[in-house]
């Protein structure tokens, strides 16, 4: 009777009709109420039907007859995922990886732990691993932490194991960000263009506007927000092509739709900033400067130079100077002060 109330369940659940699956289990589990798989069914189930709550119940009766039950685990951890509770999600990621240290495991523990900002804490794992997904993984911490030669040594490993659109993707950004332009052009040969993946029609779109093929740039920009509307950096990307090639408008346009999808971001309101600077705005100009970030104290001194307030810049060049000594900018800028100064 059970083995024909299990294949019922599954077939059920194959065809989507995930309630009636339920219902199977449900008479299996009359049967057999100490079963951890069918509870485990049961909660896989909830959880494909948007029922969070009731799936989480089921695998904490499973859970504590069974704490090293690694499937429950598992979907604990994508019910976490779902709710961005990233500290619950590696917490038992970690869990999962003491019960089966798997380099599956561990590459998992490491993309919930770049997810939180925890790059350093991936390097303190001891591992010789040769797994592509763990490579990636260290690599784009190590981007992140704008160690760019480790990050390209770790990269070019994981490439050797597998050749991958996300892998490439890496490395692109990778040299991108070391000055490596005419390298990363050479990726995008490699590439998949594939016209479903935002993060391709990015990168597309950067190699475009390294070439000055500011048209083409803009159409991948723009594919690209279409598919990711709610991503930022594609509106930035926009915005700067057409700063380049003089749309002050749509550049304005662009760059405050990047900075309400990311207040935060404080490179988008140096942008604006700078934009405005060009049209001799300057009080727009300083609303979006921040008092923390170096190129933005930077511009509000040569904001305070433009608007003749020499020795307010001079010192605020100065505290520059002191932060950064050899800025051939704030040099400039100072020796500039100290001419116009001299009597």
């Amino acid at each position: 009777m059970i083995k024909e109330l299990l294949q019922e369940g599954f077939l059920l659940k194959s065809k989507g009709y995930y309630k009636h699956a339920i219902e199977a289990f449900y008479k299996a589990l009359e049967i057999d109420n100490s079963s951890s798989e069918l509870l485990l069914e049961i909660a896989d189930l909830y959880y494909l039907m948007g029922n969070e709550e009731r799936s989480l119940n089921y695998i904490d009766m499973i859970l504590e007859k069974n704490p090293t039950h690694i499937e429950s685990l598992k979907l604990l951890e994508k019910i976490f995922k779902d709710k961005c509770a990233w500290q619950q999600a590696e917490q038992t990621a970690k869990n999962i990886y003491c019960i089966s240290r798997t380099d599956e495991n561990l590459a998992d523990i490491f993309k919930l732990l770049n997810a939180q900002g925890k790059y350093d804490e991936i390097f303190e794992y001891s591992t010789e691993s040769t797994s592509a997904e763990v490579l990636y993984e260290q690599a784009f911490a190590k981007t992140k932490q704008n160690d760019y030669s480790a990050a390209e040594s770790l990269i070019n490993k994981a490439l050797e194991l597998r050749k991958d659109n996300n892998f490439l993707l890496l490395k692109g950004d990778i040299l991108l960000k070391s000055g490596q332009k005419d390298a990363a052009c050479e990726i995008l040969n490699q590439l998949q263009i594939d016209e479903t993946s935002p993060e391709v029609l990015n990168f597309a779109g950067l190699i475009m506007q390294y070439r000055d093929e500011y048209k083409k740039a803009l159409e991948f920009f723009k594919a690209a927000s279409r598919l990711s509307p709610k991503e930022d950096k594609y509106y930035y990307n926009i915005a700067s092509t057409y700063f380049k090639i003089g749309d002050i408008q749509l550049a304005k346009k662009f760059y405050n739709l990047a900075i309400s999808n990311n207040p935060e971001n404080q490179n988008y309101h140096f942008a604006l900033a700078n934009l405005y600077y060009s049209e001799k705005h300057y009080k727009r100009a300083l609303e979006e400067l921040s008092d923390n970030f170096f190129e933005a104290k930077l511009l509000k001194s040569i904001i305070l130079y433009d608007t003749g307030y020499l020795a307010i810049a001079k010192r605020e060049l100065d505290k520059l100077a002191a932060e950064s000594p050899d800025n051939p900018i704030v040099l400039d800028y100072k020796n500039r002060i100290e001419e116009e100064l001299r009597i």
